[in-house]
């Protein structure tokens, strides 16, 4: 076989549409997502249901492969895309109902071990690079003219979200905590990738840059005792395309060369998994006061 990669041509466009961040307070838990795809009744049960119904964000991949010796199929090459993450902040603020009742803050940023990181979340039964190279997000289209070849595209998603719970139990003050703050930024890179066979180097085609944050607070009302929330930042933000890898390498393209371990859902499922169930520092921290300059009108 003689299929080689036009490099000239790859390209990342951003195809998203009607994604928006946003925050749902739901019965049991407050919801961050991205609106488009999401399941808004996933907080109305306890424990919640899964937020995320299909993709918000999407991209799509294209690069041309030239069959030099008019071949019909691709042979062993694969094509596929990967993300990375980098995390800017990530914590929930939670205080009790006066100042001697005391606060918590739950740092997850604080429990990822790599950042950024590696942000591929396989199916079940499959490999990280199945996931990466997974033939259902290809279609091929075999062309004669200009050239003999063949042109690609490859479909990447993505829907960020959290389900927060209401309540966290203050363990210096022996009392029940609120839901104050929800605080989540961060960056991911998108690469279209390429290698020759299973076995090859993977070859950074493109990449392509966007971010989401969430900043909202929430405040109580006595007589219901139900949140309010109010967003004080909600984004999805567009990045750009740049062709070929970063020279010299940095550390998001060096992490999907290697495909490098653990991987962002790992890193947030150990996480939430110390602070809920281990309660462990520094994750966690408890005081048996509000934070300094904290909203007087919080639970009212």
């Amino acid at each position: 076989m003689a299929i080689n990669v036009d490099a000239s041509t790859a390209r990342i466009a951003w195809t998203t549409n009607g994604a928006t961040a946003a925050c749902h307070t739901g019965v049991h838990f407050a919801l961050l997502h991205c609106t488009k795809g999401a399941n808004l009744t996933a907080g109305d049960r306890s424990p919640a249901g899964r937020v995320k119904l299909f993709d918000a964000v999407e991209l799509e991949g294209r690069v041309f492969l030239d069959a030099t010796a008019n071949e019909f199929d691709i042979g062993d090459r694969q094509i596929g895309m990967v993300q990375t993450t980098e995390l800017m902040f990530y914590e929930f603020v939670y205080a009790g109902r006066r100042d001697t009742e005391g606060s918590c803050n739950l740092d997850l940023k604080a429990g990822f071990t790599a950042n950024p990181s590696l942000d591929v979340q396989p199916s079940a039964g499959q490999s990280v690079d199945d996931t990466i190279f997974d033939a259902a997000t290809l279609l091929i289209d075999r062309v004669t003219a200009p050239k003999t070849g063949f042109n690609v595209t490859v479909r990447f998603g993505d829907h960020p979200n959290n389900t927060i719970p209401y309540r966290f139990q203050n363990s210096l003050t022996g009392a029940r905590n609120f839901l104050a703050l929800a605080a989540r930024a961060q960056k991911f890179n998108v690469y279209l990738v390429t290698r020759a066979n299973p076995t090859s180097p993977i070859e950074i085609l493109g990449r392509f840059n966007w971010a989401a944050d969430w900043i909202v607070e929430f405040a109580w009302s006595v007589r219901t005792g139900r949140p309010t929330a109010t967003t004080r930042r909600v984004d999805i933000l567009e990045g750009v395309f740049a062709r070929g890898a970063p020279n010299p390498p940095d550390a998001s393209s060096r992490i999907v060369v290697a495909r490098s371990l653990p991987t962002a859902n790992r890193q947030d499922t150990d996480a939430v998994n110390a602070i809920f169930n281990r309660r462990r520092a520094p994750l966690l921290r408890q005081s048996r006061n509000w934070p300094p300059g904290f909203r007087a009108n919080f639970f009212t």
